[in-house]
C-alpha cells in the first residue's frame, strides 16, 4: 500500500478504495469523504502517514487545510499530566522499539520455520535457538507489552503459519504477565506455543492454504495435527512433555468439546488453556485463505458468545481485561469527543 502523508490530507478528499491508519484500522471505506474530524483525530493520536491502495477521486472538494497543531504522542483530557507524560514517553518508546522488533520477528520465524522442516525430516532439532527466541519474546514484552501492534506490520512470505504461532505466543505471554508468572515459567509457556504447530508441517501445503470449504476427510486431517506434533516432539525434538502437551493439548476445549482427546476443564494443563485463548483471539484477527480478518472488537465479541464455552472462564476474563473491550490496535473515539 502507498502512504499518504497526513499533512497532504484535506476534508472532503476521496478514494476508490479504503484508506487504512494501519493494516488492522480503517480510516475511511472506498468512496468516502475524509472528515475535517478524522484529521484532527490522526493529529491527536500522532499519526503521521496513512496507507491505501487507492487512487485520489478526481473532482474531490478542494476545502482549505485544516489548522492543526504541532504532532505528538497521543493524550486525552482529564488525565493527571504525570500519567499523560508516562503515557507519552511510553507511546515515543513502543514506536522506535516497533522496527527492531520486527527484525527480531522476522528472524525467529526463519529458525521456527527451520526448525519444523527439520522435525518432518527427522533431522537434528535445535532446542537451544527456539528457547532464545520464547526468552528474547519475554524480554520484549515485559519491557513494551505494546510491540504485539508491531505484528501488524509484519509479512512472513511464505510461513504465515509461523507468524501465527509467533502472533499467538506473544499473547500467552501477555496473559501469562497478566497471571503473575515468573519469568522462567513465561519462558516455558512461550517454548511450548512457539512449537505448538509443529503437527502442521506434516500436512499438505495446499491443505493449510485451502481457499475453499475444507472437506469432512480434509478437516479431519487438520484435527490430527496435535497429534502428530507432540509425537514428533517427543521422539524427535526431545521436548519434555510437560512444554511438548501444549502441542497435544491446544484444541481442547474446556467444555469438552474440543480435539484430540476430547478432555476439559481442570484436565487440560493450564498452558494450554492459555494457547487455546490465544491461539484462537490470534486465529481470529489474522487474514486467513477463506476469510478476511476481524477486528479486535469482533473477535473478542466472538470469543465471548459463539464460542465462549470453549475457554477457561477464569483465563478468558484475565485476557479480555488486559486487552479490554478495545483490544490494542483499536483507535476509539469516546461520546465526548475526546
Amino acid at each position: 500500500m502507498k502512504k499518504v502523508k497526513v499533512s497532504e490530507l484535506r476534508p472532503g478528499m476521496m478514494y476508490d478504495q479504503a484508506v487504512y491508519i494501519d493494516p488492522g484500522n480503517v480510516l475511511v471505506q472506498a468512496r468516502q469523504e475524509i472528515q475535517a474530524r478524522d484529521i484532527e483525530r490522526l493529529v491527536k493520536w500522532g499519526i503521521r502517514e496513512v496507507e491505501t491502495n487507492g487512487q485520489l477521486i478526481e473532482g474531490e472538494k478542494k476545502t482549505a487545510a485544516v489548522n492543526l497543531p504541532p504532532l505528538a504522542a497521543p493524550v486525552s483530557r482529564g488525565i493527571p499530566e504525570a500519567d499523560q507524560i508516562k503515557i507519552s514517553a511510553d507511546y515515543e518508546a513502543m514506536r522506535k522499539a516497533k522496527i527492531s522488533f520486527r527484525t527480531v520477528i522476522k528472524e525467529a520465524a526463519e529458525v521456527i520455520q527451520n526448525n519444523y522442516v527439520a522435525l518432518a525430516d527427522n533431522r537434528p532439532f535445535d532446542n537451544h535457538s527456539i528457547l532464545n527466541i520464547a526468552s528474547n519474546l519475554v524480554e520484549e514484552m515485559q519491557a513494551r507489552r505494546y510491540l504485539l501492534l508491531a505484528f501488524q506490520t509484519v509479512k512472513f512470505p511464505p510461513f504465515w503459519s509461523v507468524q501465527h504461532t509467533l502472533h499467538a505466543a506473544c499473547y500467552g505471554i501477555h496473559l501469562g504477565m497478566a497471571l503473575n508468572y515468573t519469568r522462567p515459567r513465561l519462558q516455558e509457556l512461550a517454548f511450548g506455543m512457539l512449537l505448538m504447530d509443529a503437527g502442521m508441517v506434516l500436512l499438505p501445503r495446499h491443505l493449510k492454504e485451502k481457499a475453499d470449504k475444507l472437506t469432512d476427510n480434509e478437516v479431519s486431517a487438520i484435527k490430527t495435527h496435535p497429534l502428530r506434533g507432540y509425537q514428533i516432539l517427543i521422539k524427535h525434538g526431545k521436548v519434555k512433555a510437560n512444554l511438548a502437551n501444549i502441542a497435544l493439548q491446544h484444541h481442547e476445549n474446556f467444555d469438552g468439546s474440543g480435539y484430540p482427546q476430547s478432555i476439559k476443564s481442570g484436565q487440560i494443563e493450564e498452558s494450554a488453556r492459555i494457547a487455546r485463548i490465544a491461539d484462537c483471539y490470534t486465529a481470529l484477527i489474522e487474514k486467513r485463505p477463506q476469510r478476511a480478518a476481524f477486528l479486535p472488537y469482533d473477535a473478542m465479541k466472538q470469543m465471548l458468545s459463539v464460542q465462549m464455552n470453549q475457554f477457561d472462564p477464569k483465563l478468558l476474563r484475565a485476557m479480555l481485561g488486559q486487552l479490554s473491550i478495545y483490544p490494542v490496535g483499536s483507535l476509539v473515539e469516546l461520546s465526548s469527543k475526546k
